[in-house]
């Protein structure tokens, strides 16, 4: 593999690594903030969850999808 195949193989960890990120950031709460998550298959069903609360505590279950809702709520 020459130097071409070298570089498309870098940009595409980087296409990677950056679209994972993104999804992490659609999840992950800012401090100070509890979050849930429900996710939902095309047809409308849940299909997984994830909620994150105010003492630090992290659950989920499911499938995470492309279709979800999120409520948050400050901690005190």
């Amino acid at each position: 593999m020459g130097r071409k195949g070298s570089v498309f193989r870098n940009t595409s960890i980087a296409v990677a690594l950056l679209a994972l990120l993104m999804a992490g950031a659609a999840v992950a709460g800012r401090a100070g903030e509890g979050y849930s998550v429900i996710y939902f298959d095309d047809a409308g069903n849940e299909v997984g969850g994830a909620t994150a609360n105010c003492g630090g505590q992290y659950v989920s279950w499911g499938q995470r999808t492309a279709h979800y809702t999120r409520n948050t709520w400050i901690c005190d």
